[in-house]
């Protein structure tokens, strides 16, 4: 950073040795150069550390700027001295509050006032007037526009880093709702789910002599874990500070044998078909396209009950076509369907919707004939090598 300094100290210097002095004139005497010289190298040396003493340089700056415009106005040199002091007073302008900045420009404008003076009593009669005016011109719009640019330069840092914060508070809420969610979750439905593991566990233990009694308990006790296991991951999940958890744990199209296996043993039964020649897709499309048919799947099992018929028809084509339908035909009756009623949470198809909706996709859930159609359209734009090997 200080060879930048250090460059931009030296062309703002020596232009100003040539075009606002005399230094190679013809008529100045060595004193005079070597004053110039002097006041030079001192406006460099303290524009070096402009950066870290803002205040102490555009003094030193400013004091330089009026001995040399004193002097010159006595005739001892002919140096008026204006380009370090226009990056002085951008440097001041561009870092502090507004009262300091409008101090400063007033502040410039008495040396650009002594060397406008200087000039025009060089000249005299009727040049007088638009001297002063082609100076006034000169001086007052390019002070103006830098103390103007640095003051834009620091509402748009300060803008930007405000931005900044909000973002960042923004993240801390999310992750402590995050955190909070995960919570709760660990609390009310981990530790309600371990519990029915366990009376699970314990009942298939005490009716050894019942085998379907048992197949039930171990099947309740297997769902249980499974779920356990996906809490567990959610609740890493929502703990991390990261958007997502790369430990591997992701459901996809390949794991829909186990799925409709666990509806099938609810009495469900229910079929799949495939279409068209499986391509590679996204993971996280894929695991949209195995939660929809989980969702699809649980709502018969719940709603329609045991004894329905249901297929799944997954259809690959320019998108990934994905239709869940049921007859109806095994809807439970009275109490026991009030009851499959009370394990719906009501927000099960809004959830598909907003997942289907992120991958740009389409959903359509309605009842069809007796039963209920579940129909989604996935884009495959966003597999990853969709023209690879089927796999």
């Amino acid at each position: 950073m200080w060879l930048q300094d250090t460059a931009l100290a030296v062309a703002a210097v020596l232009p100003e040795l040539f075009y606002f002095g005399t230094l190679i004139a013809p008529w100045a005497n060595w004193q005079q150069r070597i004053w110039m010289l002097l006041l030079a190298l001192a406006e460099a040396l303290a524009l070096v550390v402009r950066r870290r003493r803002p205040l102490a340089v555009f003094a030193a700056v400013w004091v330089i700027a009026v001995t040399s415009d004193l002097l010159s106005f006595a005739n001892t040199i002919d140096y008026t001295p204006c380009f370090g002091l226009l990056i002085a007073l951008y440097t001041v302008a561009a870092q502090y509050r507004q009262r300091v900045a409008l101090t400063v420009l007033v502040l410039s404008l008495v040396p650009m006032g002594l060397a406008i003076a200087e000039t025009i009593g060089s000249y005299h009669g009727p040049m007088t007037v638009p001297v002063l005016v082609a100076n006034i011109a000169f001086y007052v719009p390019v002070t103006l526009v830098v103390w103007g640019f640095a003051r834009w330069s620091l509402a748009t840092r300060t803008a930007a880093e405000r931005q900044r914060q909000e973002v960042a508070d923004a993240r801390m809420r999310v992750t402590q709702e995050r955190v909070r969610i995960a919570r709760e979750l660990h609390d009310i439905v981990a530790n309600a789910v371990a519990v029915i593991v366990m009376r699970a566990e314990t009942a298939r233990a005490m009716s050894p002599e019942d085998p379907a009694c048992g197949e039930a308990f171990a099947h309740i006790e297997a769902l249980g874990r499974s779920t356990m296991a996906e809490l567990r991951h959610m609740l890493r999940l929502l703990r991390s500070s990261e958007a997502a958890v790369q430990d591997g744990y992701t459901h996809g199209l390949g794991d829909l044998d186990r799925l409709l296996a666990d509806v099938r043993k609810a009495g469900v039964r229910i079929s799949l078909e495939t279409r068209g020649t499986p391509m590679r897709i996204d993971d996280s499309v894929g695991q949209t396209a195995y939660r929809l048919i989980q969702e699809a799947a649980t709502n018969i099992t719940k709603h329609a009950g045991p004894g329905t018929r249901a297929v799944v028809r997954i259809t690959w084509d320019q998108a990934l076509l994905i239709e869940v339908v049921d007859d109806g035909a095994g809807r439970p009756p009275g109490g026991e369907h009030e009851m499959y009623q009370e394990l719906s949470t009501g927000h099960g198809l809004l959830g598909l919707r907003e997942r289907v909706a992120l991958y740009g996709g389409l959903l359509s859930a309605a009842p069809y004939g007796p039963g209920f159609r579940v129909a989604a359209a996935l884009p495959v734009s966003t597999a990853v090598g969709a023209a690879a090997e089927p796999r």
